[in-house]
């Protein structure tokens, strides 16, 4: 229970932060803006005004803003000379671990002197194993059947180094038994989409560039020599791969075959059995094959691609993948190429220390996160954060009861699974352990570490693939979290079907979204917000196809569908009516169908965490006090909304904007409004009249 009584202003230093920080994002015309008509501008108009986009940066938001305070303070961890134990033995040589892969990326002298030439060395593994001779570089003989051994040995070689050309291989849990981990085998494209093939500016400037890292990268003399025309095969096979790679969602994993049945209609020249028996130890006869029609597209372009082409393709594929563990000025035209294409100055390059904390945070990231949650995660935040975690899943599940457009059979289901739902909160504690040193040494034992930054980035590859690998045909460990997540530096929280759990990473907990020192209204606007939205999630147009165990299950009947499809279409044409403006002045429609689950999630997040709020003051009434400078302007009712739509202000720059459009998250303006008109508490708290028709479906 908060120190003060609920009519009392708060005078502590996180009480002044917060107010100030609040009034630091209103527009400076706040008072005289409607909030019923502009609210975004209203909360977030000093947010864009005051502040610049930062040079790495794309957007300027409180994510990003939370980002950078974990990176800068794991950075002055690493960074300062200390005698400092950490625990026990374990943890310091995990600490000296973290510090040597840091130090190994730090040291600018010792990477360019090596320059290219480990990245050349690595690539003749490629060369090596698929070789093509003088003969074959001039022809444009396509791939024969007696290159398939070579080809199927290059793939696999790849694979343990977590390079997939063409098809990738991960773990995921079994949709239909979803305790057991299976292999996905499903379509990988190049890294860009077919817009850059389809660009007729953009394309030849690509296919020059790539012509340029190969003349100077490439491990041979005839490779070298070839360039131009490995180039060119190159750009042409990737814009037919990309043009034929789907987008997949979670229902495309449920697509479950035999692992002979796959074998079949996967292209013989991946040899697939072999491959999997090499990258999983434990035997396996259950595959996610979602594309199947893919592998007939597939098998007709490999047959009639060359072999130099096909080459180019996996060098490629490997440069991409190792470019920053180099440096030197032939791999620089690809480095200036990506900024361009992300909408930076070709010439920018970013603070090393930053490269190098995103460096640490992907590659050693659970143990990056050990020092992180004992300075961060403390018990206070922790007790806060479960006492809310507790009271948003059991108000969204009561409130199901209130729904008029479901069947009582399917609400209470609905209920039961709600109330199913898995807490991973903080930081995993099952493969790894972060709490535990000796868990985390056991987990990276594998990965070896040394002073040159590139061995260390092959060494992790492997480790990698290994990893993963182990993973196929075992079952989930309680305590373990989802597939992918490897921070808890990571702004970022997400519900996982499969296992029906939700996850609210460490490093997302700060000032501003969770404070205990603050009014409660100010927690349950900004991070109740994002647990209802998450628990929301288990029930959108993905979660709902899934049981409480997190098993594919059909559990609606037709009635309660339909009710589901009025309500989703509403939002539909909501989202789809607003637009994004760009700094030219121009206008893009948002894509309503693209970002229902989460405009779902967002409309039920933000009301649940309303009524969970509602009840806490009931039953803690001092939880809520005053803030200075703001008890005579708002009410706690209105810095509740106040809060929860700061947390999305953002200032964006036209790339953020136009990623904004392809994302299955609205842009963040449109959140903000949509939520507030799909909200009758902000209706109720800000006087506001009825938004017709108003869109609610949890």
């Amino acid at each position: 229970m908060a120190p003060y009584a609920s009519n009392s202003i708060c005078l502590s230093q996180p009480c002044i932060q917060t107010a100030s920080t609040i009034f630091s994002r209103f527009s400076p015309d706040f008072q005289k803006i409607d909030p019923c008509t502009n609210f975004e501008e209203m909360v977030c108009g000093g947010l864009r005004e005051n502040n610049v986009i930062a040079p790495w940066e794309s957007s300027y938001s409180e994510p990003t803003i939370l980002a950078d305070a974990n990176y800068i303070l794991m950075k002055n961890i690493l960074e300062t000379p200390s005698n400092r134990s950490w625990g026990s033995p374990a943890d310091d040589k995990n600490f000296e671990k973290l510090v040597a892969e840091y130090n190994s990326c730090m040291n600018e002298t010792a990477i360019s002197e090596r320059g290219v030439e480990p990245l050349v060395a690595f690539l003749g593994n490629i060369t090596e194993n698929f070789p093509v001779s003088a003969a074959e570089y001039k022809s444009s003989k396509p791939l024969e059947a007696q290159d398939h051994k070579s080809f199927a040995q290059t793939y696999l070689w790849l694979a343990q180094h977590s390079i997939f050309p063409f098809l990738g291989m991960d773990p995921n849990l079994d949709p239909f038994d979803p305790d057991t981990f299976i292999p996905t085998v499903a379509p990988k494209g190049p890294q860009y989409t077919s817009a850059l093939y389809d660009d007729e500016e953009l394309r030849p400037e690509y296919e020059a560039m790539v012509e340029k890292v190969f003349a100077n990268i490439l491990p041979t003399n005839e490779t070298r020599a070839a360039a131009k025309d490995l180039a060119r095969g190159l750009v042409e096979l990737e814009g037919k791969i990309a043009s034929a790679s789907p987008n997949y969602d979670v229902f495309d994993l449920i697509r479950i075959q035999t692992l002979d049945n796959v074998t079949q209609s996967v292209p013989p020249e991946f040899d697939l059995p072999s491959v999997l028996k090499a990258l999983s130890p434990l035997p396996l006869n259950r595959t996610s094959y979602p594309f199947p029609e893919y592998s007939a597209f597939l098998s007709e372009t490999l047959a009639n691609t060359t072999k130099p082409a096909i080459q180019a393709y996996f060098l490629w594929q490997t440069i991409q993948k190792f470019k920053k563990s180099v440096e030197g000025p032939e791999i620089q035209p690809l480095i200036e190429f990506r900024n361009q294409v992300d909408g930076k100055d070709a010439s920018f390059t970013q603070e090393r220390w930053r490269t190098c904390m995103a460096d640490v945070d992907s590659k050693m990231g659970w143990l990056l996160s050990k020092p992180y949650v004992e300075i961060k995660y403390t018990d206070a935040l922790k007790k806060a954060l479960e006492e809310m975690t507790t009271r948003v899943q059991s108000k969204l599940a009561s409130n199901i009861a209130q729904i008029e457009w479901m069947t009582a059979k399917v609400k209470e289901i609905a209920k039961q699974k709600v109330e199913a739902i898995t807490h991973n909160l903080g930081y995993p504690t099952a493969s790894p352990n972060v709490s535990e040193a000796q868990s985390l040494s056991d987990y990276y034992a594998s990965f070896d570490t040394s002073g040159s930054y590139f061995d260390n980035s092959v060494s992790y590859f492997k480790w990698l693939s290994q990893t993963n690998g182990a993973l196929i045909g075992t079952k989930q460990k309680p305590g373990s979290w989802p597939q992918g997540q490897t921070s808890a530096l990571t702004i970022n929280a997400f519900y996982y079907p499969q296992d029906n759990s939700m996850t609210i990473i460490a490093g997302i907990l700060q000032p501003m979204v969770l404070d205990p020192e603050v009014p409660a209204y100010m927690n349950y606007g900004a991070l109740g917000t994002i647990i209802g939205h998450e628990f929301t999630h288990s029930l959108d147009t993905n979660g709902r196809h899934f049981n409480s165990k997190g098993a594919l299950d059909n559990w609606w009947d037709a009635e309660s569908e339909k009710g589901f499809a009025e309500r989703t279409q509403c939002l539909i044409e909501q989202y789809g009516g607003d637009n994004v403006t760009f700094s030219d002045g121009s206008q893009a429609a948002v894509n309503g169908t693209l970002t229902l689950s989460e405009n779902i999630a967002d409309t039920g997040g933000i009301n649940t965490a309303w009524d969970a709020w509602l009840d806490k003051r009931r039953e803690d009434p001092a939880s809520d006090f005053d803030l200075p400078g703001l008890s005579d302007k708002f009410t706690h009712e209105q810095l509740f909304y106040i809060s929860a739509a700061q947390f999305f202000c953002s200032k964006d720059s036209d790339a953020a904007l136009q990623r904004d459009l392809s994302d299955v998250h609205s842009p963040p303006s449109v959140r903000i409004k949509s939520m507030m008109e799909n909200s009758r508490g902000f209706r109720e708290a800000f006087n506001c009249p009825v938004k017709e028709p108003t869109c609610v479906i949890y």
